[in-house]
């Protein structure tokens, strides 16, 4: 492996830990902030991606000097909310002024692309602060938000290869003006009809009204796994120890980094697995942030066991070297998520023990789930 493949897999690496976190902390900030978006995606650039653009002529670049390795998209509905979520943005992260562009701003009007907001980002000084945010305070990445059919116009224009004027026959150039005038027609007449429903619409309910009832629902069945004690003095990883030291119906896998040869990626499929095959994962949480990594860990960890068959596998295979007898069925799937956590009253969880920012985030995570046939329970481990 030469500097430049050891280098990326390290940044590589480093972001998508970064990625499980910044994701759903996006998406409960539009929630509070009452903006419907139709969606919020995240990818990784890849190695050839990045090789490529270090390469260019026009400008001499550094790995580290690329902003854009990891890229967040943020798809709205409608028009107007595209300027709602960059106030929203511009208040909650660090903005890079420099290497941030608003793409609208910049299109001549007789002139064909897509309209988009670009943003380079880090995260705000008192996120940076909080312990699990500490080893990405540095980070920069880039983050994209248009409207759904501004989006629709670039997916369609890349697929198509034609990125801008340059070398475009005259006759298919007025063809995507043309288009271009639609979209915008039609973005403006969904954002003038959705205005004129709203004159005459029932208030909705807000999602925040409705977020309570969610969540005693989720908390009022925990696991019933008889997780022992927690030593104030112990770490998570001491605990976890201890744990499947002390009964040895559990699986020790915390720390187990899992191969996906299928992808070349590794991950880590929970910290325990139950009697009856629970993916058990269990954190120390104090902070929103703490809890929004936990639930978010244990969704993306899931959701690679049931859209990968070679990762079933893999734990598999490593539940047979480290299971103490222990042994999953060649066809297993997850079936049920346990979360687990200190809380003074265990193993039922109180509302109160959960900040009300990761409220969204746990309903968001359990729908998930469910809809996958998953059972997510928590439960609350006593500390003494």
């Amino acid at each position: 492996m030469n500097d430049f493949d050891r280098d990326y897999e390290a940044i590589a690496n480093r972001l998508q830990d970064f990625k499980v976190s910044v994701d759903p902390l996006i998406q409960v900030l539009l929630e509070i902030e009452g903006i419907q978006s139709h969606s919020v995606t995240s990818r990784i650039k890849s190695k050839a991606s990045v090789r490529q653009k270090l390469q260019r002529p026009d400008k001499k670049r550094e790995l580290n000097d690329l902003t854009d390795i990891l890229g967040v998209r943020i798809i709205t509905y409608f028009q107007d909310e595209v300027d709602a979520v960059a106030k929203l943005i511009e208040r909650e992260f660090i903005v890079d002024p420099e290497n941030s562009v608003d793409k609208r701003s910049i299109l001549d009007p007789d002139r064909f692309g897509y309209l988009s907001l670009h943003y380079v980002l880090q995260l705000n000084p008192e996120r940076s602060k909080l312990p699990e945010n500490r080893a990405y305070k540095d980070i920069r990445f880039e983050l994209q938000i248009r409207s759904i059919l501004q989006h629709a116009w670039a997916e369609i224009e890349h697929d198509t290869g034609y990125k801008s004027e340059s070398g475009v026959p005259d006759a298919v150039r007025r063809r995507f003006s043309r288009l271009a005038g639609l979209l915008e027609l039609a973005d403006d007449e969904f954002l003038g009809i959705r205005e004129e429903l709203a004159k005459s619409a029932t208030p909705r309910r807000s999602r925040v009204a409705d977020i309570k009832p969610e969540i005693e629902r989720i908390l009022a069945h925990p696991a019933l796994i008889g997780l022992p004690d927690w030593d104030k003095k112990w770490s998570e990883s001491e605990y976890i120890s201890h744990a499947a030291a002390s009964d040895r119906r559990l699986v020790l896998l915390d720390g187990v980094l899992l191969e996906i040869p299928s992808s070349h990626g590794r991950f880590e499929p929970c910290d325990l697995l139950g009697p009856n095959d629970e993916l058990i994962h269990v954190a120390r949480v104090r902070h929103s942030a703490a809890f929004g990594h936990l639930f978010n860990q244990a969704l993306v960890s899931t959701e690679i066991l049931l859209d990968s068959a070679d990762a079933r596998q893999s734990l598999i295979r490593a539940v047979r070297d480290r299971g103490n007898g222990r042994t999953l069925t060649p066809d297993f799937y997850p079936r049920e998520v346990v979360l687990a956590f200190p809380s003074e009253d265990s193993p039922t969880v109180p509302i109160q023990r959960i900040p009300p920012f990761s409220h969204f985030t746990l309903s968001r995570v359990a729908e998930a789930l469910e809809e996958r046939n998953i059972t997510l329970r928590i439960t609350g481990i006593k500390e003494r």
